[in-house]
């Protein structure tokens, strides 16, 4: 479960970082509307972070921590890819998470 959910993200995020930022149109923003309101621009970049390092820590309860920060597959899906949208947050991501 752990690798279906990381090796993705990670794969979507280093195309994005190689080919730039896409047209601002092409996605929703999700991040915006799954971050409270107030919370800073890279609030979906920070719970992304959250999740690849709880899942890291404890791969068996992949499940567990989505559901803690709010998300589920599908969510975390189109979070990755609204970040893989913006090559800088793209690049917060991944530098994040090394």
């Amino acid at each position: 479960m752990t690798r279906k959910l990381l090796l993705p993200a990670v794969l979507l995020l280093a195309g994005a970082c190689a080919k730039g930022e896409r047209t601002e149109g092409a996605m929703l923003d999700s991040a915006a509307a799954m971050a409270p309101a107030g919370a800073s621009a890279d609030a979906g970049v920070e719970r992304a972070v959250a999740v690849y390092r709880g899942i890291e820590a404890n791969p068996a309860a992949a499940e567990s921590v989505l559901t803690a920060h709010g998300l589920t597959a599908a969510t975390l899906d189109s979070l990755i890819y609204e970040i893989a949208a913006d090559s800088a947050r793209a690049a917060a991501y991944t530098d994040a998470i090394r």
